[in-house]
């Protein structure tokens, strides 16, 4: 391969400038405000705005260009093409918020699903119209080679730089402050990877359904790397799918993600052999697509399955709407090339596309439909309950089983990380409202919420089987009473264990963090020496606490993390902020711990050991 000279490497950048203004202003907008984001580090900027809208700009006004570009527009045209595409961005910059990172995660969910839609659309624009199907293939191979290479050289090129400034930090003294390498890297990901790879979008547009190169290497991957692991795909889930008929138990939620998985390398290895199923040689490609399409029903009636019986238990979520919406996708695939004569692979392209941009928005859309479901079942649960009664919240109310606890705690701890509670302001009197402050979350707690409904909270068993337990900061200072002294932010993690000497205490924790052994006192008042047993509290916490089938971590009152011991005549206090554990054959086993340790100098009477939470 001939590498191009600098001459020809400044002439194609100069014609991608030409080609695409738009986007390159979009690209160099969004690279200052990142330079001067990364430099200030404000809490909150409208620089935060201008960086997401630069984001989906980069596809937005490619797509533009390239449909004008095409379609043989004017200039005049195309400009007002490119201008409408302008205020689109505009108008949602508005609605991007300026502080980060405390937005919820449905602000993220939605800009991934816009992301992913404007790729799929600079895919598919200059190709919308019928006809073409090979150049509409040879436009999408360029690209990706393009991207490839443009994702190799930023790294290299960027790998390369950072190198440098080290070396000149470490051998020549230069100091060089951590965030020019935010800033290097903004450089590189924000002005040379975009304007590389448009220099590299193919140029005759029309002359590429005539081009009938194919890639040798590309074919190799296709059909020995990517349909084996089809194959592969294929016979794990036909045989789950024999053992679900055989022992006729409903198909696990997790069978879903590998249907999805196989049904993604499947149909990308029929797109990348299209080109190539006409010729003799390959007529088994047809073959091949036809009987996996076929074999694909069945699996897509299992995901169904997995689906809705997730959503028969738990109410509508991001993922289980975006099981359900990839299943129906899957479907029309299946009939479309099935039934269809034509077999244009645009349909599959176009169609994820719309659907993209169809679960992005609207109350039909995955955020909306998820956020109703799941307020709709803790209305259900707090009816029950009587803690809501005529759309208002009551404190006082009967008891509150542990099920039904676990359950209103994962539905409210979810608003908060994805939503925030706008869904349920209402019921409250005072809307939930908590100062934002430098530091704080916006939005209150979730056990914070849960004891204004007067209801326990009960914590979130983490996945893989593990529980995150997490205790909530608060600006109220932390009550140690009959304590003289403590140690603050003691890291204790698993298999390295830890000794800690200090001004009249010192502790020995072992590598399975089980328990503690404090040592108190001087060589004037003597020692004492006090065991903890931090799995016993663990295992309280787990038996309390437990709430399986959700997967994240959720904070709780200082108090409820607090394990206080008397013993030896001395007295301790451990205030844990983290607590990573789980159960593993039966035991409780405990993987990590942040804690503050108090403890009383002076000598107190003989007690039993006493623990408590």
């Amino acid at each position: 391969m001939k590498l191009p000279s600098i001459r020809q490497v400044c002439l194609d950048a100069k014609r991608a400038a030409a080609r695409f203004p738009f986007v390159l202003f979009c690209a160099l907008a969004g690279t200052i405000t990142a330079l001067i984001l990364i430099e200030s580090e404000p809490e909150r900027s409208v620089g935060f705005p201008i960086i997401f809208a630069a984001v989906l700009g980069l596809p937005l006004l490619t797509a533009s260009a390239l449909f004008a570009e095409k379609r043989k527009w004017s200039p005049g045209l195309s400009l007002c093409g490119q201008l409408l595409g302008v205020l689109l961005l505009l108008g949602y910059a508005f609605t991007v918020p300026t502080s980060f990172p405390s937005e919820e995660a449905a602000f993220f969910m939605r800009f991934g699903l816009l992301a992913a839609g404007l790729v799929l659309l600079a895919m598919i624009a200059p190709y919308v119209k019928k006809g073409e199907p090979n150049g509409f293939w040879q436009y999408n191979k360029a690209l990706f080679f393009r991207l490839f290479i443009t994702a190799v050289f930023s790294v290299v090129l960027y790998g390369g730089l950072a190198i440098a400034l080290a070396a000149l930090d470490n051998l020549f003294g230069v100091s060089i402050p951590g965030k020019r390498y935010g800033e290097l890297f903004a450089l590189v990901i924000g002005l040379f990877a975009p304007w590389y790879f448009l220099a590299g979008v193919p140029k005759d547009l029309e002359g590429l359904d005539r081009n009938e190169d194919y890639p040798e290497g590309l074919r190799i991957f296709a059909q020995y790397i990517l349909l084996s692991l089809v194959l592969v795909y294929l016979l794990i889930l036909y045989a789950y799918l024999f053992k679900i008929l055989l022992q006729w138990n409903w198909p696990k939620g997790w069978v879903s993600s590998l249907i999805l998985g196989f049904s993604a390398m499947f149909i990308s290895s029929l797109l990348l052999l299209h080109p190539i199923r006409n010729r003799s040689e390959n007529a088994w490609v047809r073959a091949a697509g036809k009987w996996l399409y076929i074999l694909l029903i069945p699996l897509i009636v299992v995901l169904f399955l997995a689906v809705t019986e997730r959503i028969g238990n738990y109410g509508i979520t991001e993922s289980r709407y975006a099981g359900i919406a990839l299943g129906i996708w899957l479907s029309a695939q299946a009939i479309y090339f099935l039934f269809s004569t034509s077999k244009s692979i645009k349909f599959t392209i176009g169609s994820l596309c719309l659907l993209a941009f169809l679960m992005s928005f609207g109350p039909w859309g995955m955020l909306g439909v998820s956020q109703r479901s799941q307020v709709g079942r803790l209305s259900s649960l707090l009816t029950k309950n009587g803690v809501l009664t005529e759309g208002t919240v009551h404190k006082e109310h009967g008891e509150v089983s542990q099920e039904d606890a676990r359950e209103i705690s994962s539905i409210v701890a979810y608003l908060n990380q994805v939503h925030g509670y706008d869904g349920i302001r209402s019921w409250f009197a005072d809307k939930l409202g908590q100062d934002a402050k430098p530091g704080y979350a916006r939005n209150p707690a979730p056990s914070e919420v849960l004891d204004r409904m007067g209801v326990e909270f009960v914590g979130s068993r983490a996945s893989g089987g593990g529980m995150t337990f997490s205790s909530l900061e608060t600006e109220e200072a932390v009550d140690i009473s009959g304590y003289d002294r403590m140690l603050r932010r003691q890291i204790m993690t698993a298999n390295k264990g830890r000794r800690f000497d200090g001004d009249g205490i010192s502790y020995v924790v072992g590598d399975t963090l089980d328990s503690m052994s404090v040592v108190i006192g001087n060589t004037q008042t003597g020692f004492d020496t006090v065991r903890i047993d931090i799995a016993a509290f663990a295992e309280r916490l787990l038996r309390d606490y437990d709430n399986a089938g959700s997967g994240n971590a959720h904070k709780m009152k200082p108090e409820s993390m607090a394990l206080a011991v008397e013993q030896s005549g001395q007295r301790i206090k451990i205030f844990f902020r983290h607590l990573s554990l789980s159960r593993r054959d039966g035991k409780t086993v405990v993987h990590s711990f942040t804690a503050d340790i108090a403890y009383a100098v002076r000598k107190q009477g003989p007690h039993p050991i006493a623990c408590i939470r």
